[in-house]
């Protein structure tokens, strides 16, 4: 405190530095690194939001071989699929389509049965889905029967049943001929994507670094404008 002049000993000054305006140029800082961290904040997040669903399993498994043609598969996802545009096409080692009903989904997993006549051989089920997100997903399983049920069940020795036999389809057409009535009764404004297939993430996470870079240089725009006005007036 000055008095008559003088200041008075043991008087202090204390500033309150919370109050005090920071310079320009450190607002200018501030404000770049807030939306630098933003920006970064999204990206991190940006991969978890753009997964789709996968199959996580399927029974019986694929590549696997039973004992005997199973009454239903099952095929199991990360998450549960929607119910709408839940299809299964499994394809019997003679060329016939077997499924039996539509698909029934049940907590996670999307059950499929079977016709009565199912022969022993390889068999082929393709698949497609609405995961959880909206998005449809598609694949296929392959399993063996060693042993058939119904009218074909009795599986011919090879040694009699080589020159009688006609030739089994093989299994790239019968895959095709599923996948052609996948095609034909799936929503026509839907675009499937592979379960196994990590492109829509990346291309969306592309997009998010885009968007980010973006918003990042504006800010640095604006920021430096509004430095060299002020430098002008000064």
């Amino acid at each position: 405190m000055i008095t008559n002049g003088c200041l008075a000993w043991g008087d202090t000054h204390r500033t309150d530095w919370s109050t005090v305006p920071l310079p320009f140029p450190a607002r200018s800082f501030a404000v770049l690194g807030a939306s630098v961290s933003l920006a970064v904040a999204s990206l991190l997040a940006a991969p978890a939001a753009l997964a789709h669903d996968s199959l996580n399993s399927s029974t019986p498994g694929d590549g696997t071989t039973v004992a005997n043609a199973p009454e239903a598969v099952s095929l199991g996802f990360s998450e549960a699929p929607l119910e709408i545009g839940a299809q299964v096409v499994v394809t019997a080692p003679d060329g016939r389509v077997i499924t039996q009903g539509s698909p029934t989904v049940v907590g996670d997993d999307v059950v499929q049965g079977l016709a009565p006549d199912r022969p022993a051989g390889t068999y082929t089920v393709n698949w497609r889905v609405t995961s959880s997100d909206g998005h449809p997903i598609e694949g296929t399983v392959t399993f063996t029967a060693e042993s058939g049920v119904g009218a074909s069940s009795p599986a011919p020795s090879s040694a009699s049943a080589a020159p009688a036999s006609p030739a089994a389809p093989s299994t790239a057409s019968s895959t095709a001929a599923a996948t052609a009535t996948l095609s034909a009764t799936a929503s026509p404004s839907a675009a499937p994507t592979s379960a196994q297939d990590d492109g829509s993430g990346i291309s969306g996470a592309t997009w998010a670094w885009t968007i980010a870079a973006g918003a990042a240089g504006a800010a640095m725009g604006v920021l430096l404008v509004r430095a060299r006005r002020r430098s002008d007036r000064a």
